[in-house]
């Protein structure tokens, strides 16, 4: 089949062995590196990680006959589809104050009030482009609205034709996930104070329109995918394997001691098979720095073992740093550990750097994640905990002001781990020793905000491109990391009390022009009764402070000495 595209649209076409990505010769850096993605979901899902893929520019077909006319691309098309993918979010209210079960619209646009959400009933929130359903519960709605809730999310799924692996995020009032939020105009979470201390109160009725359910004329069909779920608490059973390449017998996955679950290599590829009452979950996890080989296979397996469960799993592929609540919930409360490149494999480990220094950052709850990161003093950040490990087996646990109790406990966890004998210290209080190993005292990641054990504006993260002949901006949604920054483009990230303007190597003029003014019109629009003298910070690509790159866990200095198409393809 195949994806017919006008000039300055890349598309894809799929044969059975081979897979061709053609880029129209007008299209840009980021419509490849978005062919791309699709092209290798296609190879990897699919076609089972078997098939070829080739990229093809306007005016080298040679499979594709004799070239006729294409039309020129239309940028009104891309006005239109990003208006229409901001208004597909849709929020409805479960009730039944009105003596029977009742699903109500809501707002069929986002952003929605926070207001609109009662704690006397439940809602569901259903986003196409991100493909997932929320399940929203009020803390004092009733138990048959709490189920009919459930109940009308599932009749989404099976009424509208969504595949059976579709998932459905469920919320508790009080509980509600960051990129749940950033569907509302300005959310404060309870008893937050706004400006000198008013506190805010949800008390505004929604102007509600009431229809009996059904579920067919809600919205349009889109298949919906699995993405930030939590399932369960993750007490089901769990089952790891390693994937291996090069072996006698082909591509293989080679079962991990279970002592060592929750602890990966960065060189790595893993399987996990989560076992549930519902049925079965297929974590591929793929570490930043394994081969395009183990890649492959890894996609290739996980295919191979869902067929050997009846072809019904839930299939959900993660890279190094998107890990998913449900994921790190697997681990039995032991913190997540992933060691900088290496491998797991036996007699494949290259020997351990004699100064190891590893981030330790909260997550969800109690969750912790542990990453290995470069020994040096840019890599600290005042809201983590961190452990350093000397050449002697001795080291140091450092308390950022901002640090958790969890993110201290998983120091000290991960200092057992090592079997490394630690000295405490906290931030501000670290003897010369401790700056020595690090290669010398430097600037890292401070703020009055980071120093806060609670941070009340989450760091967010905007795309900005004018690719459209206009600057448009969209917020990467859930938790973000360094892939997310599209090198042809502008991007904003937020931390509340400062706005950076990262400049990608391959932006053009107008958007390198237009982005502070960008920026500072972000700032006086934004409804959250921000500071309109919010300082703007300008960072290029290649020469990010660590005032910047403390933001994004396990940052990699070397990560843009890749080719971007390469790492596209890779991952």
């Amino acid at each position: 089949c195949f994806l017919v595209s006008h000039m300055g649209k890349p598309c894809v076409s799929e044969g059975f062995a081979v897979i061709y990505q053609w880029c129209g010769s007008k299209c840009n850096k980021f419509e490849r590196l978005k062919a791309a993605q699709v092209a290798t979901g296609i190879r990897d899902n699919e076609r089972s990680g078997r098939a070829k893929l080739v990229v093809v520019e306007e005016g080298q077909e040679p499979v594709l006959g004799e070239k006729t006319e294409i039309p020129e691309g239309d940028d009104d098309e891309d006005v239109v589809a990003d208006v229409s993918n901001r208004k597909m979010a849709k929020l409805y209210m479960v009730s039944d104050a009105t003596g029977k079960m009742e699903v109500s619209l809501v707002s069929d646009e986002n952003p929605f009030n926070q207001s609109d959400l009662l704690s006397e009933e439940c809602f569901i929130l259903d986003h196409g482009k991100s493909k997932i359903i929320f399940v929203w519960k009020g803390r004092k709605a009733n138990p048959d609205e709490r189920k009919e809730a459930m109940k009308t999310a599932e009749g989404f799924i099976k009424q509208m034709g969504y595949p059976a692996n579709t998932q459905i995020q469920v919320l508790p009032e009080g509980g509600e996930t960051h990129i749940y939020k950033q569907f509302f105009k300005s959310w404060k979470d309870k008893d937050q104070a706004e400006g000198l201390g008013r506190v805010f109160v949800m008390e505004r009725i929604a102007k509600i329109e009431q229809e009996q359910f059904d579920a067919s004329k809600l919205h349009e069909s889109h298949q919906m995918a699995a993405q930030y779920n939590m399932v369960d608490n993750g007490t089901g059973k769990t089952q790891i394997w390693r994937v291996e390449c090069g072996n006698t017998t082909g591509d293989t996955k080679v079962p991990v001691d279970r002592e060592t679950y929750g602890q990966f290599y960065g060189g790595d590829c893993y399987i996990i098979l989560y076992t549930y009452t519902k049925g079965g979950i297929i974590y591929t996890w793929q570490g930043s720095s394994s081969t395009l080989d183990e890649l492959t296979a890894s996609a290739f397996l996980t295919v191979e073992l869902d067929r050997s469960l009846g072809g019904h799993a839930v299939q959900v592929r993660v890279t190094q740093g998107k890990e998913p609540p449900h994921l790190l919930s697997l681990f039995k409360g032991k913190p997540l550990i992933v060691y900088q490149n290496g491998t797991s494999r036996k007699g494949g480990q290259a020997p351990a750097p004699p100064t190891r220094l590893f981030q330790v950052r909260k997550n969800l709850g109690t969750i912790t994640r542990i990453y290995e990161g470069n020994a040096k003093a840019t890599s600290l950040n005042s809201n983590d905990a961190y452990l350093l490990k000397l050449p002697k087996g001795d080291g140091y646990l450092w308390k950022g002001k901002g640090a958790s109790e969890e993110e201290e406990r998983g120091a000290k966890y991960m200092s057992e781990k090592l079997k490394c004998k630690i000295k405490p210290i906290t931030e501000e209080n670290e003897p010369v020793d401790f700056w020595k190993a690090l290669g010398g005292k430097m600037e890292y990641q401070t703020s009055e905000m980071l120093e806060s054990k609670t941070i009340a504006h989450p760091p967010r993260l905007f795309a900005c491109s004018n690719k459209t002949g206009k600057f448009i901006i969209e917020e990467v949604p859930g938790e973000f990391n360094q892939d997310d920054l599209a090198e042809d483009d502008v991007m904003l990230l937020d931390v509340w009390d400062q706005v950076f303007v990262w400049i990608g190597k391959d932006a053009n003029e107008v958007e390198r022009n237009e982005s502070v003014k960008s920026a500072n019109t972000y700032i006086e629009t934004d409804p959250s009764g921000r500071d309109k003298g919010t300082p703007v910070v300008v960072v290029k690509q290649g020469h990010e402070p660590p005032t910047f790159t403390g933001w994004f866990l396990g940052w990699d200095a070397s990560r843009w000495d890749s080719d971007l198409m390469a790492r596209a393809v890779k991952s």
